[in-house]
C-alpha cells in the first residue's frame, strides 16, 4: 500500500506556511476567510505537496 502525501497551504504572496485558519461562524455569512500570519494575505490559498513547496516558492520569486 502507497503513503499519500500531505498537502499544506501556502501563501500565494509570500510562500509561508503559516496560514490561520479561523473558526467558521454559525451562519455562512460569518465565516472569515483564511490569513498568512506572516504577511497579511486574506484570501484564497493554494495546496501544494509538501515536496513542491521549494518549487512554489522559488515561482513567487519571479
Amino acid at each position: 500500500m502507497t503513503e499519500k502525501e500531505k498537502y499544506v497551504k501556502i501563501c500565494p504572496q509570500c510562500g509561508s506556511t503559516n496560514i490561520k485558519i479561523p473558526p467558521a461562524g454559525m451562519d455562512i455569512k460569518m465565516t472569515q476567510q483564511d490569513y498568512c500570519t506572516d504577511c497579511g494575505f486574506w484570501g484564497m490559498f493554494p495546496e501544494v505537496k509538501e515536496s513542491k513547496i521549494k518549487e512554489f516558492k522559488k515561482q513567487i520569486k519571479k
